[in-house]
């Protein structure tokens, strides 16, 4: 699993390695015992099936002690049994993955507990560029929703659509000519007007873009009461700090681009043993 990824990790620690790692060259064939600790007080782990797999490409042998979307402790994560060379060439690269990936299934860990599972949690496309596919595996581990993996994963009408196409109508009725019936078209509206005008024209979901708590609530109530099925989503201007605040029983998902815009690392070192 993760093939195409961890094939692109293993090219970057071979581009990393370049010709030769003149520090560590001399420590070939020399076997070697290594722990990898978590130096924060807890984490969500995420990238570990990765790792153990880039690690499986240079003959290092891995055991960790838990598993994608598990949460961990303040210390001893990992052990790692190979060749010096080997190891310590991997060490950066296999560390800057566990740190990025468990950043964000932390921080996603994290708000669900404090909408306590009535919403769903969700990414937005608002990632790190070359790093998105990482960000998507590590809200999934952190138990959130990837939203959209890519353009044709969902018809997303945005603003600028709105504005060429003419209406908010006019958008859905041209979009959905092209539309298969197993794809489903959301509609962004930053008014009650247009909310309503996407819902009768049949979109499927309707994002409530920078609707402060109380609007939000009041609109998502309407739609609910006259379009059961439609699925409500709120984004745009949400805080981390205060997405409790839309927790109610009209909104199904708030996505934040905050989850995979502004990551702040998870702290892991490698030690030898």
């Amino acid at each position: 699993m993760f093939e195409k990824l961890v094939n692109e990790i293993v090219d970057l620690i071979r581009h990393d390695e370049l010709l030769i790692d003149f520090a560590s060259y001399p420590l070939r064939g020399k076997d070697v015992h290594a722990i990898i600790l978590l130096k924060s007080d807890e984490a969500v782990l995420s990238g570990v099936e990765i790792v153990e797999n880039v690690l499986e490409t240079f003959s290092v042998k891995s055991e960790f002690y838990n598993s994608d979307g598990e949460k961990a402790y303040k210390g001893t994560i990992a052990e790692l049994w190979g060749d010096a060379y080997n190891v310590l060439i991997c060490e950066r690269t296999i560390l800057n993955v566990l740190s990025f990936m468990s950043s964000v299934a932390t921080k996603t860990h994290r708000l669900l507990q404090k909408v306590d599972g009535k919403v769903k949690i969700a990414a937005t496309r608002k990632t790190i560029p070359f790093a998105g596919e990482l960000q998507k595996i590590a809200i999934i581990h952190g138990g959130g929703d990837t939203h959209r993996l890519n353009l044709s994963d969902c018809a997303m009408i945005k603003d600028n659509h709105i504005k060429i196409y003419g209406s908010v109508s006019e958008a859905i009725r041209q979009v959905r000519k092209n539309m298969s019936f197993t794809k489903k078209i959301e509609c962004e509206a930053e008014t009650e007007e247009m909310v309503m005008e996407a819902c009768e024209v049949g979109a499927d979901i309707v994002m409530l873009d920078n609707f402060a708590p109380d609007e939000a609530f009041k609109t998502a109530k309407r739609i609910k009461e006259m379009y059961p099925n439609v699925v409500i989503e709120v984004s745009g201007g949400v805080d981390p700090d205060k997405v409790d605040e839309y927790n109610c029983d009209w909104i199904d998902v708030i996505s934040l681009g905050k989850l995979t815009s502004e990551v702040r690392y998870t702290d892991f070192s490698l030690e030898i043993e």
